[in-house]
């Protein structure tokens, strides 16, 4: 939009150029005359949009989901902002995803992050089968890195699913370090980064995200495991107690049967998994309440989490305290990613 995002559109402002098409419908005025009311968004927010010209004409063939070229110009209606449009046609060129919130952290560093992860693994078996799905299985793994980790939770947004992935992957790095006697890390390294490889096939990209027919009928934890089947039919040989473990990784993750999990964790692995994948979600849907919070001090009744959260200034931010420091250091070796890492593992 010449440059500026929906939520910095000023009244009176001309605009051209590619939106996404929210939603559309032509209603009648007083007078009879048809007009189109929309809603046009970005990846800053949405925007009501009025075609009050040769509305049905316009309209024709315009579906939500599409990005569409419009000009018009920003005006205000009872103290909100809506665009006014003149032309409004397809766009079909351009990649909807585009569109979508992103993963604050830039692409390129979770890239890398991926690598680095992948290098962690030493054993031969689960190496072979992080590098058939992250290097060797383009299509899946350009898939993997597109995908939302969730339709509305947490991680919500294009590349979320790599992002949540990655967390997941540096907490049970630390925890198996932490209990290096209890924990294999190769195992829950792999795990982590293999048990939400459903969700590629659960969600669709969108716009808007959403689940697929498949992944409303049978869920990212059960398509997660018949991929994993298909992947390792790609390396003969393949331990069978191993996938046994790594299946139980995926469907225990959710760590209890009113979660979604057709088995609670029965190993060490998994418990450490289950927690790992618990705390980066909820971290998440704190950091998004905190987010939508206005300067509130607490939430509205967050219904995920089943409370109010607190989303006050910190007791160290009272007046007359200071911190002395924000967060320890974490011990050498115990960072979720070593910016020194060169990808080749510990």
């Amino acid at each position: 939009m010449d440059g500026a995002p929906i939520k910095e559109l000023a009244e009176g402002q001309l605009l051209e150029g590619v939106l996404l098409l929210s939603a559309c419908q032509v209603l009648v005025t007083k007078t009879g005359k048809p007009y189109g009311a929309l809603k046009l968004s970005d990846r800053s927010g949405e925007i009501d949009g009025r075609l009050w010209d040769q509305a049905e004409d316009q309209l024709e063939g315009l579906a939500p989901g599409m990005p569409v070229q419009v000009q018009g110009r920003v005006e205000s209606f009872k103290g909100n902002r809506q665009i006014i449009l003149r032309h409004i046609k397809p766009a079909p060129d351009v990649d909807p995803a585009l569109f979508i919130p992103a993963s604050p952290i830039p692409f390129e560093e979770l890239s890398k992050n991926l690598t680095r992860a992948v290098g962690w693994v030493k054993h031969k078996d689960l190496k072979a089968l992080l590098k058939l799905i992250f290097v060797n299985d383009t299509s899946l793994k350009r898939r993997f890195l597109r995908a939302p980790a969730a339709k509305g939770a947490h991680h919500a947004y294009l590349h979320g699913l790599l992002e949540h992935t990655l967390s997941v992957a540096g907490l049970v790095r630390l925890m198996a370090q932490h209990y290096p006697e209890q924990l294999s890390g190769d195992l829950l390294i792999t795990g982590a980064l293999i048990h939400d490889l459903g969700k590629v096939e659960e969600f669709t990209l969108g716009p808007p995200i959403d689940y697929t027919d498949q992944g409303r009928l049978l869920g990212h934890i059960v398509q997660g495991v018949q991929m994993l089947d298909d992947l390792l039919l790609r390396l003969p040989g393949f331990p069978a107690a191993l996938k046994d473990a790594l299946i139980h990784l995926i469907l225990s993750h959710h760590g209890e049967y009113q979660f979604g999990s057709p088995k609670r964790p029965k190993t060490p692995e998994a418990m450490a998994l289950h927690f790992a994948d618990d705390l980066d979600a909820k971290m998440a849907m704190l950091k998004l309440a905190a987010d939508n919070s206005c300067g509130e001090t607490w939430s509205p009744y967050n219904r995920l989490l089943e409370r109010y959260l607190y989303l006050g200034p910190s007791p160290l931010d009272a007046p007359g305290q200071e911190r002395e420091q924000s967060c320890p250091e974490p011990p050498p070796g115990l960072s979720l990613f070593d910016r020194g890492d060169s990808g080749k593992g510990d």
